[in-house]
């Protein structure tokens, strides 16, 4: 699997609250981002959905 988190993200926090295990917060640039130690694999369902429910579509999950 890989995720691709792109620059349109609003700061919704949508993704952070799907899966807070893979998406952080930072609220001084008021955006989320993909934790850098994140275990993308190991929460795939989460991640699918957190690319379903992000409202300007920046989550992008391909198969590999």
């Amino acid at each position: 699997m890989k995720l691709v988190f792109g620059e349109k993200c609003i700061g919704c926090g949508a993704c952070t609250k799907q899966c807070p295990e893979v998406f952080g917060f930072d609220r001084e640039k008021r955006r989320a981002f993909v934790r850098p130690d994140a275990a993308v694999e190991a929460h795939a369902a989460a991640v699918r959905d957190a690319a379903l429910i992000c409202l300007t579509g920046n989550i992008k999950v391909a198969e590999n």
